[in-house]
């Protein structure tokens, strides 16, 4: 298998997976299921390639075992935190953005599932290339420093999602910030931690030929992550609905775990 018939097949698997979420979202009512299923569609983009691949090495097992490592887990606690909770709050909003449910039904094709569609297969850009590694490509300094980011934000993404999960689940503490544990030293530890994993999954790529060319995937999902889906959004909403939130912003660093800073410092 060569570099554009993988491409092509890995992006016919994304884009089918995608239109099939739109078509099954329009009579649930429900764009959500697009972020349940996000995980689960890496898996099999991973599982594609590794079938694909001509040659199956140590390489490619370690990068098909932290994919699919992950996706369990994050599909997991996204099907425990979402199910029969109906329409995420973001895509309830989009769908004020037209008059119609005819409109929406078009607008979340182009905005919502389309969308991901690409954002998942860049992702899994430096997957897919290093699925194609030579045989007797064996890891090295760079595929297990990988590993052990990759280890370091997959630890990091589980701790903070249950300490989150048991103060959301906390009655006494409604209304009111998440401030310890790892919470204390980042407003989004799980965000740093994802983050980790896909940059660490790009160094395991980089054991394989045009490895580093691949680095536009993890670009790309920090990129999103921090400016347009994750941080600066979730940072401006909490503290639009919870005033204390601007002094823990304050205080706390945005993504990096850090040392909490001294008011006013």
């Amino acid at each position: 298998m060569d570099y554009p018939g993988l491409f092509l097949a890995t992006a016919a698997l994304a884009l089918g997976a995608v239109l099939l979420l739109w078509l099954l979202s329009i009579p649930l009512r429900d764009v959500s299921i697009i972020d349940m299923a996000f995980a689960g569609i890496l898996a099999g983009i991973a599982v594609l390639a590794y079938v694909l691949a001509d040659t199956i090495a140590p390489l490619q097992l370690m990068l098909l075992g932290m994919v699919l490592a992950w996706a369990l887990r994050m599909s997991a606690h996204l099907l425990r935190r979402n199910w029969g909770h109906g329409e995420d709050p973001r895509y309830a909003r989009l769908r004020t953005w037209v008059d119609n449910d005819r409109a929406f039904i078009w607008l979340s094709l182009r905005q919502v599932f389309l969308l991901q569609g690409v954002v998942i297969w860049l992702v899994a850009l430096p997957l897919q290339v290093g699925m194609l590694a030579p045989a007797d490509t064996t890891p090295g300094a760079l595929a297990w420093a990988g590993l052990a980011l990759w280890a370091t934000g997959l630890a990091f993404e589980t701790v903070a999602d249950w300490q989150l999960t048991q103060f959301r689940a906390d009655p006494s503490r409604r209304g009111t910030v998440l401030d310890t544990g790892l919470w204390r030293y980042s407003r989004h530890p799980n965000y740093f931690g994802e983050l980790c994993v896909w940059w660490g999954i790009f160094l395991v790529a980089c054991q394989a030929p045009w490895g580093f060319a691949t680095i536009i995937g993890p670009l790309a999902y920090s990129h999103l992550v921090v400016n347009v889906t994750g941080q600066r959004t979730l940072d401006k909403k909490m503290a639009r609905e919870k005033p204390a939130y601007r002094q823990y912003m304050a205080v706390t660093s945005g993504l990096i775990p850090l040392p909490p800073r001294r008011p006013g410092a």
